[in-house]
């Protein structure tokens, strides 16, 4: 499913509303609706608080919180040291305990591996519907695998690499044997691209429209194959999100909403007779 993000903040989301500026001769309204927004102010907290700060519903969602698996970028090559410091705070102020992790570099099957076993790690601990994932770029295409096999309930990535055996940006970029470099012959290049496997689990991907790194063709064919594959097409490059870090924070509150409606359909399946 593809949609588009415009605009620089999050009102260009679903779910968000935005509140044009009345004319002069409507000044009656606008002071009205002023009046209004103060007294949501004053309402907000407490509501906020009532809700348990996440999911936006009349009450907490049950279970412990949910915990958030985070897979840093950098083309199975290296490590991303801009990750961590833009997405630990946003992390938890969408609710979520995040667990960062180091996976091995030029070895992507291992990487893989390391990935699945500490997601089922997170799972044995505190059960198998509360745990997530978000991954940016190489980090994202982990993150499209786990919630393609269904090890994480949900999973944000930004501009993941869905398919490997067309991916061409690292052959002109690390040299033509990039390939071998990460541990990848052909064969594991199929195995391996999230667009060539099942789908199980909700997962969103934000990508820049100018992308030169990830082909945004490569993550619409990826959205367009799967309901469960949800694409927003956002402004700028690759690294777009450093520049509109407000994309994550986006993009994190929508995996926060989606892990509270599961919370919460788990909880009535469980009280049914």
């Amino acid at each position: 499913m593809i949609s588009t993000l415009a605009g620089a903040t999050s009102a260009g989301l679903p779910g968000y509303r935005t509140i044009e500026s009345q004319s002069n001769h409507r000044r009656g309204l606008a002071a009205a609706l002023v009046v209004a927004g103060l007294m949501l102010a004053l309402v907000a907290p407490a509501a906020q608080a009532a809700q348990g700060g996440i999911g936006g519903g009349t009450a907490p969602p049950p279970g412990p919180k949910p915990q958030l698996l985070l897979f840093h970028g950098g083309s199975f090559l290296f490590e991303d040291p801009s990750f961590e410091p833009s997405t630990a705070e946003r992390a938890t102020a969408a609710g979520f305990v995040p667990h960062y992790v180091t996976y091995p570099l030029e070895d992507m099957p291992a990487a893989v591996l390391a990935a699945q076993a500490e997601a089922k790690r997170l799972r044995e601990k505190f059960g198998v519907g509360r745990v997530y994932a978000y991954g940016s770029s190489a980090g994202g295409t982990l993150a499209a695998l786990l919630s393609g096999s269904g090890l994480v309930s949900a999973a944000v990535a930004k501009a993941p690499v869905s398919d490997l055996v067309s991916w061409e940006w690292p052959l002109t970029t690390y040299g033509p044997d990039y390939e071998e470099r990460i541990g990848l012959n052909l064969a594991a290049r199929y195995r391996l691209s999230p667009l060539r496997r099942p789908a199980k689990s909700p997962l969103l991907i934000y990508q820049g429209r100018s992308d030169l790194v990830v082909p945004p063709a490569m993550n619409e064919a990826y959205a367009a194959k799967f309901q469960k594959v949800y694409l927003w097409s956002v402004p700028g490059g690759h690294t777009t999100e450093r520049t509109r870090p407000y994309l994550i924070s986006d993009a994190l509150h929508w995996l926060e909403r989606t892990a509270a409606r599961q919370a919460r359909a788990a909880a009535r399946e469980h009280a049914l007779p």
